[in-house]
């Protein structure tokens, strides 16, 4: 792989997205220089860890995982690798703050942020193997904010942030791609090239003027391609229309590359952003986007299918307990079909099976949009308990709850094979089978990303992305 610096004369404002900022949760490897630790888990029994952090020693489960690949979990600040094929748990780290977890494409790597001093305002970026050899950290720059991921063919990882956008081979030395503050690059998927964007110049005394564009970059050499620049998201102002500069936030690309997903900031916004953003569908070569529909910004919220589909949480407003549900949208022709929320519900947490067929959600009860909070905390109890977990078709027929799996779900997960269902509940992680059975308890306890959230979340909305990463080969 051959890797040229390219220089863009670029504002240095970070593209950052500031909603995604607000609640990232720096992470920390604190290696010891005795290393890893592996034990074998035992059958239908936990493996405790010692844990450097206040509170309950983690509970790791890696018998539960039999069968369904690798798991990288962040318990009580401390990150683990599980292997279902071996039983055998790996504690990575052993101080300091783990977090955002990420596996290689052939699930032999692990990369992860981490901070030892909790008031520091930089992280450290590192890659170890999956059984908790050959750790080291990431010489190329890196900050708390940076954000990174896998090639999906090859063991190189792309980072950006501040300090431009760097490849980083997991054996090998880091190169600069570009000198571009960059928001986080997204892979094409035959990992050719990396999508980004970056604000472009402003006058700093109107920085509501400011715009972003959307660029492409051959990994293996060549100059960034501006694919697209937003001037303007359409607002209706009382009665007025007006295109307004805006900031764009990558989703992903089309699953056979040929186009790219992006939510759409007005003004760079957090109030306008947490109140629902468009996501904007563009094939590349057009400069012209289409629309598809209007919902929070939120990655969880988004899930790829196989072919031509998405499946997203719709509905403007920023408490997740009223006008929300799901939809279904082809990305190249914008076909739009809305999928029908259990009774009195409100459908949030989706997650398309990997062949596309059918879906697994949360249903929750829904308050209405009178609601803005609990005055008690047996409301909250009441809300969270409503929190069930739902299968249905792709086309929205035979919704049915899971029952089994209780009460307060958030955020469950498919299984490659789509037999199986990984969530969280009652801050702990469980498996179960996708047509029902008892669920089984892999790892305990686990936080949210943002650590002031409790059982709750801000405006309702509770992400444990950032602690876990789920290898299937």
């Amino acid at each position: 792989m051959r890797c040229d610096a390219r220089k863009l004369i670029l504002s240095s404002v970070s593209a950052a997205l500031i909603l995604m900022t607000a609640i990232s949760l720096v992470c920390g490897p604190g290696l010891s220089g005795t290393g890893p630790e592996t034990v074998p888990a035992r059958a239908g029994a936990g493996v405790w860890m010692p844990s450097s952090s206040p509170g309950p020693a983690p509970e790791v489960n890696a018998a539960a995982l039999k069968g369904q690949g690798r798991l990288a979990i962040v318990c009580q600040n401390l990150l683990f690798a599980l292997d279902g094929q071996t039983d055998t748990t790996t504690q990575i780290t052993d101080s300091g703050q783990a977090s955002r977890p990420a596996w290689s494409h052939d699930g032999e790597w692990l990369a992860y942020m981490c901070v030892t001093n909790p008031q520091s305002t930089t992280g450290t970026l590192w890659l170890v193997r999956w059984a908790g050899t050959e750790a080291h950290q990431v010489e190329a720059p890196t900050s708390s904010d940076s954000q990174f991921s896998w090639s999906p063919t090859d063991d190189v990882l792309s980072v950006g942030g501040q300090n431009g956008i760097w490849l980083v081979p997991a054996e090998g030395k880091p190169c600069q791609l570009s000198n571009a503050v960059a928001s986080a690059p997204v892979w094409s998927p035959d990992g050719k090239t990396l999508a980004y964007s970056v604000t472009l110049p402003f006058d700093s005394n109107h920085p509501e003027d400011r715009s972003d564009a959307l660029y492409t970059i051959d990994v293996d050499g060549g100059q960034p391609v501006q694919r697209l620049v937003t001037p303007q998201a359409v607002i209706d102002l009382a009665a007025g229309i007006e295109e307004l500069p805006a900031g764009i936030e990558l989703a992903g690309w089309w699953p056979d590359g040929k186009g790219l997903l992006y939510w759409v900031d007005p003004l760079h916004s957090a109030s306008l952003a947490a109140d629902g953003m468009p996501v904007c569908s563009l094939r590349l070569g057009n400069t012209k986007p289409t629309l598809l529909a209007n919902g929070l910004n939120r990655q969880g919220w988004l899930s790829l299918g196989p072919q031509d589909d998405i499946l997203m949480v719709k509905g403007g407003g920023r408490i997740v307990w009223s006008g929300k549900s799901l939809t279904l949208i082809n990305v190249k022709s914008g076909q739009i079909k809305d999928l029908p929320n259990p009774p009195c519900c409100v459908s949030i947490d989706p997650s398309l099976s990997k062949d596309g067929s059918r879906i697994a959600f949360v249903a929750a009860r829904d308050l209405g949009y009178n609601v803005w909070g609990f005055n008690n905390g047996k409301d909250l109890t009441a809300w969270v308990a409503s929190r069930t977990l739902w299968i249905e078709n792709a086309d929205g027929t035979g919704a049915h709850p899971l029952t089994s799996a209780g009460q307060g779900i958030c955020q469950p997960r498919w299984s490659k094979d789509g037999g199986h269902i990984l969530y969280v509940k009652d801050s702990s992680l469980w498996l179960i089978g996708a047509d029902g059975g008892d669920p089984v308890e892999i790892c305990s306890p686990i936080a949210a990303d943002d650590p002031t959230a409790g059982n709750f979340g801000y405006y309702g909305f509770i992400s444990y992305g950032n602690q876990m990463a789920w290898f299937q080969p």
